[in-house]
């Protein structure tokens, strides 16, 4: 049986929310999508575990942690029901620079092709 609010304790990709330095309330098991260093874990999935220094200490399917910027770490698209995150992220054709969409982004029919950043 699912629990009801693993989803909603959690944060999507909003407009103004999109990587883990924009969240105003970072909670352990947060999920997030890594962009930053370490080419073996560069691409995958783990969830936010704490702070240590100025690096957010994540946590891998593998059990190994490791600290990253915050800006390196990206937010979900959506959560579903069953607290399983969905990513989409995006390279923008105008900096090449990551990003996750949101979902709203995600579901119109003319997907958004720069990041935020960039946009107009």
């Amino acid at each position: 049986m699912s629990d009801p609010t693993v989803s909603e304790e959690f944060h999507c990709a909003t407009p103004t929310e999109r990587t883990l330095k924009d969240l105003r309330i970072k909670r352990k098991g947060q999920p997030v999508y890594v962009i930053g260093h370490e080419d073996r874990y560069k691409g995958q999935e783990g969830v936010f575990e704490f702070f240590n220094v100025r690096l957010a200490v994540v946590k891998f399917p593998d059990e190994k942690t490791l600290g990253y910027d915050p800006l390196d770490l990206l937010l979900p698209c959506e959560i579903n029901e069953d607290g399983v995150p969905f990513f989409e992220i995006r390279y923008c054709e105008s900096c090449d620079q990551l990003f996750p969409l949101t979902s709203e982004e995600f579901h119109v029919a003319d997907e958004r092709r720069e990041c935020p950043d960039c946009a107009p």
